[in-house]
């Protein structure tokens, strides 16, 4: 028989455990209530993601012979909307393309370079969208329109970080002399384009289709959107209206994007570059020569032209009316004051240019090539014609670190090449003239949505003969353009 103590002790125990065995009870039902939803949630994305590539792989958005959805895809969508802000960030089979491309063994060096110049340049973008309104992942749309090299021309004239057309520049107000180029002007330029892309949001409100139009122009959007025969297009709507170039160049920024944002995962680590990513800022009202500054500062011409892209030439032309900014270097060394000082004081005479100089013998070919000598290296090819590294590579289609005796090297010096240029262009203009006597010449200013097959039928001429007279590589026109139209 049980005590009264053992019964009062066998009671309290279980008062203690039922309690105890209830809570237990509650916690794994909450625990598997949890995993239940979020399961439910996963699936649901999953089969929403399953929907969303069938869609892809059965219509316009990049059409697949084979329909198999794979995990990778799977995982590339998941990972693209986990990035996506204000700009859509679609998936397509040409994207998936591009990513494998951007995140390759193959492509890293070149990436980490971007990287190690984007540590410099995007906080400056940053900045600039964020205060002009458009999405901070527009940024990325300057490594593919220059591989963010502010001294990049394209064969059409567009230049700089972000390949401004001339007419573009004189619209938002970029000087542009035999001087200076604010289209190379990370800060300058990087206001120009944020306007023209925030002016293109506000006519579509589709950042693609704004994307788009500063590809393509406005014109072959317009018309893009009309064929499509819908009301408000995406871009991959208008896709199949639209050129080659500018259908591959929404995937481009949108791989980009994805290559950028996932860099550490892989292994895109950011290089080492000539920018210096501490600086400070002077505003400079007169002539100056950017070789003195160098001296003062004991720092390379190199580092310091790479800081100051937009001017054309070792010399600042600043005045009281357009004061003009003179990026320097801020390093632990400590700087010559009077020097430097010294060298923000004596300005440099009109008269004096830098189309030559002592060190610098008429050692160029006709051509505008100089010919490399034995113990030569790009650097001391480039302190010799006072230009960059940068610049020669660019000039040249180059990418390796190494030049050979006896290699020829395209040099765009102002005072050589130029006039080399303009007197090819003039030779051929008198040849064209002579082919032509009996022909006469108009002009005609590009409108909006004009072509030039639009533009040779309106005026009777080939497309051929029209980009032979405007001395055109491609089809690219812009509003504004003045065409000359040679009719017989």
């Amino acid at each position: 028989m049980i005590g009264k103590q053992t019964l009062i002790s066998i009671l309290g125990g279980l008062c203690y455990a039922l309690p105890l065995m209830a809570q237990e009870s509650a916690v794994e039902g909450m625990r598997e209530a949890t995993h239940h939803f979020i399961q439910g949630k996963i699936d649901r994305e999953k089969e929403e993601i399953y929907q969303y590539l069938d869609s892809i792989k059965s219509t316009g958005n990049g059409r697949q012979d084979d329909s198999t959805i794979t995990d990778e895809e799977v995982q590339l969508v998941r990972k693209l909307k986990a990035i996506e802000r204000e700009v859509p960030l679609n998936y397509s089979p040409q994207v998936k393309n591009l990513i494998a491309k951007y995140t390759s063994k193959n492509y890293n060096p070149y990436m980490c370079r971007m990287m190690g110049l984007g540590q410099y340049y995007f906080p400056i973008f940053d900045r600039i969208m964020d205060e002009v309104g458009v999405p901070r992942e527009l940024k990325y749309l300057s490594v593919v329109e220059s591989s963010l090299n502010p001294r990049d021309i394209s064969s059409a004239g567009a230049t700089g970080l972000w390949q401004l057309m001339y007419y573009e520049a004189k619209t938002y107000n970029l000087t542009v002399d035999s001087y200076t180029d604010q289209r190379m002007d990370p800060i300058a330029s990087s206001y120009a384009i944020a306007k023209i892309l925030k002016e293109a949001y506000d006519e579509y409100g589709d950042w693609l289709l704004a994307i788009a139009s500063y590809n393509g122009g406005k014109g072959a959007v317009g018309r893009a959107i009309q064929r499509s025969g819908k009301e408000k297009p995406s871009f991959w709507d208008i896709a199949p209206y639209l050129t080659q170039q500018t259908q591959n160049y929404i995937p481009k920024f949108i791989a980009m994007t994805y290559a950028m944002k996932y860099a550490e995962e892989n292994d895109i680590n950011a290089a080492d570059t000539e920018l210096s990513l501490r600086t400070q800022v002077l505003d400079i009202n007169k002539r100056i020569s950017l070789n003195q500054i160098a001296d003062a500062l004991d720092v390379s011409k190199e580092t310091l032209r790479a800081l100051n892209p937009s001017f054309k030439k070792n010399i600042l032309n600043g005045t009281e009316e357009n004061p003009l900014r003179l990026v320097l270097p801020v390093s632990d060394k400590k700087i010559a004051t009077e020097e430097l000082y010294a060298a923000l004081n004596t300005p440099v005479p009109t008269s004096v240019t830098t189309g030559s100089s002592p060190n610098e013998p008429a050692e160029l070919l006709k051509d505008g090539k100089y010919r490399v000598k034995v113990g030569e290296t790009f650097a001391s090819v480039a302190e010799k014609f006072e230009v960059t590294v940068q610049d020669i590579k660019s000039w040249n289609n180059l990418r390796g670190n190494k030049i050979v005796p006896g290699q020829n090297l395209l040099i765009k010096k102002e005072d050589n090449f130029v006039n080399a240029k303009l007197a090819h262009n003039t030779e051929k203009s008198v040849k064209k003239s002579q082919q032509r006597t009996s022909g006469r010449t108009a002009y005609y200013v590009v409108k909006k949505g004009d072509t030039l097959s639009q533009i040779a039928d309106k005026n009777g001429v080939s497309v051929n003969r029209l980009k032979s007279d405007n001395d055109l590589n491609g089809t690219r026109i812009k509003p504004g353009m003045k065409l000359k139209v040679s009719k017989k």
